[in-house]
């Protein structure tokens, strides 16, 4: 096998779009990297590598990417191919501080990783990827509405605890790529009595499929089914454009576990995110 690394976000689509397609729910996170990165919605002074694992007839079998900013993130990955993954990406971003993807890989992953670097790794935390299957929407007192410019504050400081609640490391979407999303349309407010007291979102569109993500509701306006309803209510727009859905939920979260398939989501896989001591 074979294991190509690039800056530049074009070619890496080009070259693994097929590969990706064939799994668009797998690669939920990667697909949609790439097409921020397209569309302008996020950028980085400092270049990401994107890696693809080839074949014999020079087909892609693999990917994986390390985005500015952020950790090493597992696609699907041949077995047989890890330790040459890790050896590529040691050699170019060395200094990465963790791993994430589906258990199994991220596993092998971390554990060749360490040992050739001489280092340790722990579990930070464990996320579970879910689809929709029949939608059921909830009754909740209040109102969804899409967020606008003067709620951009208000989404700063709501996604900021939902990291820090989750244990997730920094850092998070800043000001300026919440300013993007919201004037594309994809962040939504449960409004009630006039008040904010939930967020739900979700991602640009890629192969049929969109993510909802990040959804939060503050600890003083739980217990009333507002993440539930405006959740819901993202998802119906969603399959109203003809899309497929998913979300990710932190497996130790078990009220947002409950929630989700409540309202008619299925787990598919488990993600776990290592860091490296």
């Amino acid at each position: 096998m074979k294991v190509q690394i690039t800056t530049d976000v074009d070619e890496f689509r080009s070259r693994a779009e097929s590969f990706l397609h064939r799994d668009p729910l797998r690669h939920t996170v990667i697909t949609t990297t790439i097409a921020n990165r397209v569309a302008g919605i996020d950028s980085a002074a400092e270049p990401s590598r994107f890696l693809s694992v080839h074949a014999e007839d020079a087909s892609v079998v693999g990917a994986a990417m390390r985005v500015a900013g952020r950790e090493l993130y597992l696609g699907e990955l041949p077995p047989d191919s890890v330790a040459e993954v890790v050896e590529a990406l040691a050699e170019v971003v060395p200094e990465s501080g963790g791993v994430e993807g589906v258990v199994g890989e991220a596993t092998a992953f971390a554990q060749h990783w360490c040992k050739l670097l001489g280092t340790g790794f722990h579990e930070a935390y464990t996320v579970r990827l879910h689809r929709l299957g029949g939608l059921r929407v909830p009754d909740a007192s209040g109102i969804p509405r899409p967020a606008v410019a003067s709620d951009i504050p208000l989404c700063v400081d709501w996604l900021a605890a939902m990291r820090a609640e989750s244990g997730m490391p920094p850092p998070g979407l800043n000001e300026a790529a919440i300013r993007r999303r919201v004037a594309a349309g994809r962040w939504w407010l449960w409004e009630r009595a006039g008040e904010s007291v939930s967020l739900a979102a979700h991602q640009v569109p890629v192969h049929g499929w969109s993510r909802i993500g990040p959804v939060y509701t503050p600890p003083d306006a739980r217990g009333h089914g507002y993440a539930s309803a405006v959740t819901a209510h993202v998802a119906q727009l969603l399959r109203g454009d003809g899309l497929d859905v998913c979300l990710f939920a932190d497996t130790a979260n078990t009220t947002a576990n409950r929630i989700y398939r409540t309202i008619g989501f299925h787990p598919t896989h488990d993600f776990v995110h290592y860091v490296f001591d």
